[in-house]
């Protein structure tokens, strides 16, 4: 059964015809119920966090005799059923280019490498390696987690609670040293040791681990520190670090991004077959946010002429009063240029003109605020839209408009689909910047 992002038409009774376990299982079920109860990665990690897309979401939501989805592509199994979700622009063969090319230009993975013979499972599981670098890269950002953990001295410096037994066995006669024990904070502790046996074994059983584990200069800052700080490291323990890892599981709501990078970590070493495939009473796969995916696809397109807020982090905001009381987050802007950008997940062709009226006056707001000549969103298509005129702001006569960047159809490979996209891109940033020329021109006419 083909199913899409974003289809609101799928029949009900089809679908659980299709999927008679996954489906009833699926039906109703939130993203975040997902994620904690089952071997579900979403990605990104931090559902509160990405404003398209509440954790609260359903992947497939019931509305009388039809079954809706969501802004969700991926794949997901159940026993020995397993459901595509494919982004609206896959072709009819199978083949999503659009969402391989997004991952590839914002999660910087060679999708090339991926071995497209093997079975929906373990191109789960190859999938899975290829994101551990984000996933240690967002744990990280909390910096190196520590733990109190006991540790056993017998030396001279005595700071801790005395070991009696281990004092006289190992202190008669008595040579100035005293057993005692003590209870510090470490950063090589279970968890920390739990990636450090990721990262060696990713490092002997992927080929081209290099490209993975070296791929930019923060992954390997990550990577070397994690190293550093687990000296005891030995490989014969990595059955004892997986253990207790599966006991001690990682529940603080702070640790949310550990909480995801251990449970990656525990899927990678214990193994294929018994990960992914070996409790065929679990579900299990990785669903990826299409819209997140594409505003940082549109970052990619835009660089760095253009300020891309983070309002997750509360970086880059503009504010709506002088106090800054109030914090707004366009998607892209420029004082420079006098542009303000929204970038859209949505089938604005549809539409001659206009948007939805809650974008369109998030949209002034933004223009206002920021006293731009331009403002506008950026939206994927079959069509070759270009540029659309939505309107001239009564006021200073700031210009609305919609752009569309052309999503190919019909390519007989990944390759052909790369270099239709590049020319596309081309297009796109050619038409944007002649908008904004006209733009100022106008306003200082």
């Amino acid at each position: 059964m083909w199913i899409k992002d974003n289809q609101q038409d799928i029949s009900k009774s089809e679908f659980l015809e299709a999927y008679p376990n996954l489906g009833n299982y699926l039906l109703d079920k939130s993203l975040k119920y997902l994620s904690e109860h089952d071997k579900v990665f979403v990605f990104p990690t931090d559902l509160s966090k990405i404003p398209d897309l509440d954790e609260s979401a359903k992947i497939f939501e019931s509305v009388d005799d039809k079954v809706k989805s969501q802004n969700v592509a991926g794949f997901i199994g159940y026993r020995d059923e397993q459901l595509t979700i494919h982004s609206r622009f896959a072709q009819a063969d199978d083949k999503d280019y659009f969402l391989h090319y997004m991952l590839q230009k914002v999660l910087h993975i060679n999708l090339t490498n991926l071995d497209t013979a093997l079975s929906q499972d373990q191109q789960f599981y190859q999938l899975l390696v290829y994101l551990f670098p984000k996933y240690l890269q967002a744990a990280l950002r909390k910096g190196l987690y520590k733990e109190y953990r006991r540790f056993d001295y017998h030396d001279a410096n005595i700071k801790g609670s005395l070991d009696v037994a281990k004092h006289i066995k190992a202190s008669t006669p008595f040579t100035g040293k005293i057993a005692y024990r003590t209870r510090e904070f470490s950063y090589d502790n279970p968890l920390l040791q739990l990636v450090r046996h990721t990262i060696e074994y990713i490092k002997v059983s992927q080929k081209n681990s290099y490209s993975i584990l070296a791929s930019n200069p923060e992954t390997r800052e990550n990577v070397k520190a994690v190293a550093e700080v687990t000296a005891s490291y030995q490989l014969s323990d990595r059955q004892t670090v997986i253990m207790s890892n599966q006991k001690e599981r990682l529940r603080h709501a702070y640790f949310k991004e550990y909480t995801a990078l251990q449970q990656l970590c525990l899927l990678l070493l214990t193994g294929q077959k018994q990960a992914v495939g070996g409790n065929r009473d679990n579900i299990h796969g990785i669903l990826f946010d299409v819209a997140w995916l594409w505003e940082e696809y549109i970052a990619t397109l835009l660089g760095k002429e253009f300020v891309h807020p983070r309002n997750k982090a509360s970086q880059d905001g503009i504010s709506v009063f002088s106090d800054r009381q109030r914090t707004v987050y366009p998607d892209f802007y420029s004082i420079e240029k006098g542009v303000v950008l929204d970038a859209k997940y949505k089938r604005l062709e549809l539409t001659e003109k206009g948007i939805d009226r809650s974008d369109l006056y998030q949209l002034i707001s933004y223009t206002y605020i920021l006293k731009a000549n331009l403002a506008g969103v950026v939206f994927p298509s079959q069509d070759n839209v270009g540029d659309n005129e939505i309107g001239e702001l009564a006021g200073y006569g700031a210009m609305l408009k919609k752009w569309s960047i052309k999503i190919p159809q019909g390519c007989t490979s990944y390759d052909a689909f790369v270099t239709e996209m590049a020319k596309n891109e081309k297009k796109f940033l050619e038409t944007l910047k002649q908008s904004y020329a006209i733009a100022a021109q106008s306003q200082n006419g």
